[in-house]
């Protein structure tokens, strides 16, 4: 008879058990310490432990990013409630907006009764994720601090919908795509970029920003890197003195042609300096923002 799993009555008599008995009693005992311990347990960006029993299957997503994070795992179907500007991809138009970066419908977001909400510490709906967290929702906040951290909330997320192998996948191809863009550019010469976020003002970012980090990937300096505001309030009079080698715009690819357009080029020499990108690629701290990434160190080195 092959050795198995034992037990030990008060007497100290022993039952040994056959090997097919055994491995079927072991088996039971696992299901149910997973069950009784909580099968899934992460800590999302602000060190908040979050448990589910079982991997979430009604899901509300709260920010654009996070909603396309979801769907490169292949959850999206579970997607029942998400944020407004949540377009990509197409299909994340089809699922019901129950609020934006600002505010959050509470009633809405109970009435479908999700296992978890995905939730962006950035956004403003903090009172409105509060009240949710106090009726005893999971919600999952994301803050990725780094452009290897988006690799991570990719990775941690993937637990929680039960998706790890893919998680743990798409975190490597985040670090292998960040790394051969660096060897690929640190030979070339480094130069000076002013990113523009917007055409109303003249906002721009500093150096903790992930754009910023994406500029340094590219062998590019921040011009005003050294700011303690991550997206800081510009004059025009300080770009032209610091006169950055490029400038790079953000810009829908659809929408109007930039004011700023003829705004730069009445300056000798910055009509040839301006470069445009889509703010769906590089301002989301999805997977696209590699694509987006990839498109602004082409766009700084042309």
């Amino acid at each position: 008879m092959g050795r198995g799993c034992s037990f030990v009555d008060n007497s100290r008599a022993v039952v040994s058990l056959s090997l097919s008995s055994s491995v079927r009693f072991c088996l039971c005992c696992l299901l149910l310490f997973e069950q009784c311990h909580g099968a899934i347990s992460v800590k999302d960006d602000l060190g908040n432990k979050i448990e589910l029993v079982r991997p979430a299957e009604i899901i509300v997503s709260l920010a654009p990013h996070l909603t396309e994070i979801l769907f490169s795992l292949g959850v999206g179907d579970r997607i029942k409630g998400t944020s407004r500007f949540s377009d990509y991809p197409a299909a994340a138009l089809e699922i019901p907006v129950v609020g934006d970066a600002f505010t959050v419908s509470v009633e809405a977001v109970v009435a479908l009764k999700p296992d978890i909400i995905f939730a962006w510490s950035t956004g403003g709906a903090n009172r409105s994720l509060e009240r949710l967290s106090q009726l005893g929702y999971a919600i999952y906040t994301n803050e990725a601090r780094t452009l290897e951290g988006i690799g991570r909330t990719v990775n941690a997320i993937a637990q929680l919908v039960g998706r790890p192998s893919r998680g743990s996948q798409l975190r490597r191809e985040v670090e292998a795509r960040l790394n051969l863009l660096r060897e690929t550019y640190k030979a070339l010469p480094s130069v000076s970029v002013f990113f523009q976020i917007s055409d109303e003002s003249l906002y721009s970012i500093n150096g903790d920003h992930l754009i910023s980090q994406g500029i340094a990937v590219c062998n590019g300096r921040n011009i005003f890197s050294s700011g303690n505001i991550s997206v800081p309030l510009v004059s025009k009079e300080s770009v032209l003195d610091l006169n950055p080698d490029i400038i790079v715009i953000s810009k829908p690819e659809d929408g109007p042609e930039s004011i700023w357009k003829d705004r730069w080029g009445q300056y000798p020499g910055f009509a040839k300096k301006l470069r445009w990108i889509d703010p769906g690629l590089i301002s989301r701290p999805s997977l696209r923002m590699l694509d987006g990434i990839e498109q602004l160190c082409e766009l700084i080195h042309q």
